[in-house]
């Protein structure tokens, strides 16, 4: 190939220290209260249970406020995670359940 592209690493998400200090009996309580079924062979990243704990921009979060999102709906709290992490992912969610964010 004429191009010399640099590889990088699609790694943009940096666990915060609430998600980090949240108990494994936690974590199993969130998934389990949201039936949240995660299958992985590597460890996958703990869900987020508030927007803040995703390390966004503040003019992102800004737009979230402005928005009237609460909370990330239980497919954004794990999702976000694991694809900010660059790992690959399928998520099977209801319809309108904020999979994507508007």
């Amino acid at each position: 190939s004429p191009y010399k592209l640099i590889p990088f690493q699609k790694n943009f998400y940096n666990e915060s220290p609430e998600v980090a200090n949240r108990s494994d009996a936690e974590v199993e309580e969130y998934l389990t209260k949201h039936q949240i079924a995660v299958t992985s062979h590597e460890r996958c990243p703990k869900p987020i249970i508030e927007f803040k704990e995703a390390g966004l921009k503040s003019s992102i979060m800004a737009v979230i406020d402005k928005n009237g999102f609460k909370s990330p709906t239980p497919i954004q709290a794990q999702g976000w995670p694991i694809a900010l992490s660059g790992k690959d992912m399928v998520g099977v969610a209801q319809t309108v359940s904020g999979k994507p964010l508007r």
